[in-house]
């Protein structure tokens, strides 16, 4: 039992991104296929119909904390098993179509399977990566989002126009199976291979494999909670969310409604965005890595999607699509900037606890997002909506360029 195979760095990534992508996948995939549901679950109208969304989220609030516990506790091998089954029971209870508060339950459930995936995955790579390549690894692993979107706006709508809307939960649902079985058969020996990689690193670590008798890290450690550079960028990524998953979740709508496009085509030009993210992000990990500097190019890219916004209302229509390519370029890096930043804030020990705190911040970020932006566009109008989201995302550079011990 000594000389268990280590798993390689490569594989821990594969492995995080594709059972990343099942939770993204559900998560999104209520948005593209609102009117089906409206029409066929007899909703009242677009508040139960968003309830449908933000409730996935909304326990991430009160559960991203309790998951660095629970990965402390269990490990990541069985932290990840039970993610993934949430995540197949979930979407399997959904496709039975039992009613509108069994909707909602199932879709909870979900959400607790890619809560968990958010503290175990970020962890795991932090932990299967060296400096030199954590930047890189860490922007492929935060692309698991735009999977996830580029998929379901392409493929939901396809696939209840096809045959049932319930088809869409069943599509998930196999997926999760998929990468829930390849997690079981691959992964056996994640805890003693991640052990091994952070006593290499010559870094405690968080939590000790079966039968090993490292000492484990203090749960809850007060030092995560006091750490005012985990406060910062926690800050700077909940309104990064909030800014940029409102805009994103309202811009079909808004180039239909008010710009005259095509509904289909609308959707199509937003999901290009998501595309875009993925070169992006694994991109902006190799220049960060290259500089050395998680906060430089952090603070430009805040900056640079604050300009986005403002630009949004006076855009030609008939060349959206190149603001929609810059909006893409400006956002889609940040995710992976703000966890790789991480590292340098805490130490090892308390990498898991870290991952937790700043993902209560993604969870309030994007459950905020959509109600949020909603509530201004109805209240102050579509142009306004945009204008405002400048100034909360310069917040965010602001408390990104004073971050302390972040190079």
């Amino acid at each position: 039992m000594t000389n268990r195979k280590k798993i390689s760095p490569g594989l821990v990534l594969f492995m995080m991104l594709m059972s990343m992508t099942a939770g993204a996948m559900c998560l999104n995939k209520v948005a593209p296929i609102v009117p089906v549901l409206t029409e066929s679950m007899g909703l009242a109208g677009a508040g139960q119909a968003g309830l449908l969304i933000s409730v996935f989220v909304f326990s991430g609030i009160f559960l991203a904390i309790p998951s660095g516990v629970i990965i402390a506790k269990l490990g990541y091998y069985k932290t990840g098993i039970i993610a993934l089954a949430a995540i197949l029971a979930g979407s399997v209870t959904g496709a039975f179509d039992l009613g509108y508060a069994v909707m909602l339950g199932s879709r909870i459930v979900e959400g607790v399977g890619l809560i968990l995936l958010m503290t175990l995955g970020p962890a795991a790579v932090a932990s299967s990566f060296d400096d030199r390549r954590r930047g890189s690894a860490m922007g492929l692993l935060m692309c698991f989002m735009a999977f996830g979107q580029i998929a379901m706006f392409n493929l939901a709508p396809r696939i209840a126009e096809s045959g049932a809307w319930e088809n869409v939960w069943w599509f998930t649902a196999i997926y999760a199976a998929v990468f829930l079985v390849a997690w079981i058969v691959a992964l056996r020996n994640l805890d003693v291979s991640l052990t091994a990689a952070a006593q290499a690193k010559e870094a405690p670590v968080t939590e000790a494999p079966e039968g090993a008798s490292a000492a484990p890290a203090k749960l809850f450690s007060k030092d995560v909670f006091l750490n005012p550079g985990m406060w910062l960028i926690g800050i700077t990524l909940m309104v990064y969310l909030i800014a940029e998953q409102g805009v994103i979740s309202f811009l079909p709508t808004y180039l239909a409604e008010v710009r005259g496009m095509d509904a289909a085509t609308a959707s199509s030009i937003v999901s290009i965005a998501p595309l875009v993210g993925i070169p992006v992000g694994i991109v902006v990990g190799m220049i960060s890595d290259k500089m050395g500097s998680r906060k430089k190019p952090l603070g430009v890219l805040m900056l640079a999607s604050a300009v986005t916004y403002a630009l949004m209302p006076t855009w030609p229509t008939g060349v959206f699509i190149v603001l929609v390519v810059l909006f893409g370029i400006a956002v889609m890096g940040i995710v992976g900037l703000c966890f790789s930043a991480v590292a340098e804030l805490v130490p090892s020990a308390q990498g898991d606890m870290a991952v937790a705190l700043l993902n209560t911040f993604q969870w309030v970020g994007i459950f905020l997002s959509s109600s949020l932006v909603g509530l201004l566009i109805e209240a102050v109008g579509w142009d306004m909506a945009f204008y405002l989201m400048v100034p909360l995302t310069v917040v965010g550079a602001v408390c990104t360029f004073v971050t302390p011990k972040l190079r």
